[in-house]
């Protein structure tokens, strides 16, 4: 062979070889930066029907500013968000509250570059803020005076998957030294109901039917000023962090910026984003997952209750 001819098969060879490494980076592209694929969004779960127009006027509002098909998914459990941003079947979680947030942040490659400043009640005064505290209360005319007084006693929590109405109300127990972890509620009081609400509780306190509750500050206002009207705070704890939105690592960097600044500016358009984040939404913010998520992300460690939460919401 020639030296000539084995110039031109090496050409050719060094030719087909950037050929595939174009056509590798480009499908690496297509199936991993976002920019040739449509970008999928799940929300906290809720019938799509009722917010079917809403949804189709947020995926045109989106899509428009990123110049990008945009479609938003209502998963019908909180695990099903979390496994579709595991597994790639979404790239983009909007409202997602900050336990399963935590959670997501485990076991699936986000980030959380917003969260959400909403309408709270903080020491009796109404703010705007992305975190706010609950309270364990007893009745005014109730013997109890602080919580070591209720052991053995009948206490209500909202629902065990509550951050502010279950996890940081159990940290403030093993903070006090009361409860150790893994923190269960059975070990320190004598009757533990799960009310399904923070209105529920609160009726079973003011009806004598338990002798201590909790209650938050993100709850509808004149809920709260009731149950504040009627009760003492025997403990309180905080800060608790507002909602949140996960982008997938995924993404390409400009995408990723464009998104972010799509739902900024959807601070103008509070009404609809009320919608899919929660009822008391003023505007996304900017934060850190450590500066937003770390005070959870302590009680759950501290608690022992990491582990229970990853199963609970299917790992």
């Amino acid at each position: 062979m020639s030296k000539g001819q084995v110039t031109s098969r090496v050409t050719v060879v060094i030719a087909a070889v950037a050929i595939t490494l174009l056509l590798i980076a480009s499908i690496y592209t297509a199936l991993f930066t976002g920019e040739d694929r449509k970008l999928v969004i799940v929300v906290n779960p809720l019938p799509r029907e009722e917010v079917a127009e809403e949804a189709r006027e947020l995926e045109t509002y989106l899509e428009d500013y990123l110049d990008l098909d945009v479609e938003i998914l209502f998963p019908t459990s909180v695990a099903a968000m979390i496994e579709a941003l595991r597994f790639g079947h979404a790239q983009v979680a909007i409202g997602m509250g900050s336990l399963p947030a935590a959670v997501a942040l485990e076991v699936a490659d986000v980030d959380m570059p917003l969260a959400e400043v909403r309408r709270v009640v903080i020491d009796g005064q109404v703010m705007e803020n992305p975190y706010y505290y609950s309270y364990w209360i007893v009745r005014n005319d109730s013997p109890y005076q602080s919580m070591e007084n209720l052991r053995g006693a009948r206490a209500c929590f909202p629902s065990e998957l509550s951050t502010s109405g279950y996890i940081f109300p159990l940290y403030r127990l093993v903070q006090l030294g009361l409860l150790d972890p893994p923190a269960d509620p059975k070990q320190f009081f004598g009757e533990v109901v799960i009310g399904g609400g923070y209105a529920q509780c609160w009726e079973a306190l003011k009806n004598g039917n338990v002798d201590v509750a909790v209650i938050a500050g993100d709850v509808p206002e004149t809920l709260f000023m009731e149950a504040m009207r009627g009760s003492r705070v025997i403990e309180s704890q905080g800060p608790l962090p507002s909602h949140v939105v996960l982008v997938s690592n995924s993404l390409d960097r400009g995408l990723k910026e464009r998104l972010i600044e799509a739902l900024l500016s959807l601070n103008e358009r509070p009404d609809l984003m009320r919608k899919f984040v929660s009822a008391i939404f003023v505007r996304f913010e900017e934060r850190s997952v450590d500066e937003h998520l770390g005070p959870l992300i302590q009680a759950l460690e501290e608690t022992g209750l990491l582990d229970r939460y990853l199963k609970e919401f299917g790992q």
